[in-house]
């Protein structure tokens, strides 16, 4: 073998490890923006500095990506999952993974507040999923899955569009309070709901997840147009009254304690608000985006 094929030859071998490596080995980003309307923001770890996301711009672990009041934005990770960002929501990216050598993928990402869209394909070659989805009162176990969930800080509710969505508490104990006249957590040993298309659960604080609650249609196309809007957080409102399929007489005795907002500013006066497709303005007690990075536009 003459040293020219030799050298060829550990070029390809080289080049071979390198594509059997996991993403994550070979380079910091995991996945992208895809989808960036109007201003969105993120920061390495919730302490760093704000620096505005743009298309095509990449998302690495540790990252925490906000949204305002006439914003949104969607990223796409490596595996092809989709995680849609509404207006008023701040969610971190906590771990990732995904191997295509020996088809397993991974990651942790924690909704703070708001309201995401998540997509994760059934890949028939991946041979291993683990996802999960953490907010303030409830941990999402996810596979091949579309959903949807918005979370504050006392409460999440989650809606499955395609396939199943197991849910367990952050809290191990079940809570004083009942969803809808069920029993909380279907089954208080494991402290676990699997839910289904046409069901949606409600996670208070302190308490286990509700058992599926029943979903027709139009009230799972509302809770998809949150996508839109997101939380709808005018000061003085009842945030969970404004939920699709939340009744919130049966879900607590006590929603001062868990769903008003704050106080806010005044609203703008009509037609100086901005404006956002689908949504629906910029007035009320929503995030109120610092002063731009140095360099934004």
């Amino acid at each position: 073998m003459t040293r020219r094929s030799h050298l060829r030859f550990y070029l390809i071998s080289i080049m071979a490890f390198l594509m059997s490596l996991p993403i994550w080995a070979r380079a910091g980003e995991v996945g992208n923006f895809t989808q960036v309307e109007q201003r969105v923001d993120y920061q390495k770890g919730q302490t760093g500095p704000l620096i505005p996301a743009k298309v095509k711009q990449g998302v690495e672990v540790n990252d925490v990506i906000q949204t305002y009041e006439v914003s949104r934005a969607q990223v796409l990770f490596r595996d092809k999952t989709t995680i849609i960002i509404a207006p008023k929501s701040r969610i971190a990216v906590e771990s990732y993974m995904f191997d295509p050598a020996k088809f397993e993928r991974s990651g942790d990402f924690e909704l703070i507040q708001g309201v995401v869209k998540i997509v994760v394909p059934v890949a028939e070659k991946v041979q291993k999923t683990s996802f999960t989805l953490t907010t303030s009162t409830a941990v999402m176990g996810i596979r091949g899955t579309e959903f949807l969930v918005t979370s504050g800080k006392h409460f999440t509710v989650v809606y499955p569009i395609k396939d199943e969505v197991c849910i367990t508490s952050t809290s191990k104990k079940p809570g004083k309070y009942s969803v809808g006249g069920a029993v909380p957590g279907g089954v208080l040993e494991k402290g676990e709901v699997c839910l289904n298309p046409g069901t949606m659960s409600v996670i208070l604080a302190n308490q286990l997840p509700s058992s599926g609650l029943p979903v027709t249609p139009a009230v799972l196309a509302a809770a998809e147009a949150l996508v839109n809007t997101g939380i709808d957080d005018t000061p003085g409102k009842c945030i969970m009254s404004t939920l699709p399929g939340v009744d919130l007489v049966a879900v607590t005795k006590d929603p001062d304690t868990y769903a008003y907002s704050p106080p806010g500013p005044p609203a703008v006066p009509a037609g100086l608000g901005p404006s956002f497709p689908g949504g629906t303005g910029g007035v009320g007690g929503g995030i109120t985006p610092p002063p731009p990075p140095s360099g934004y536009k």
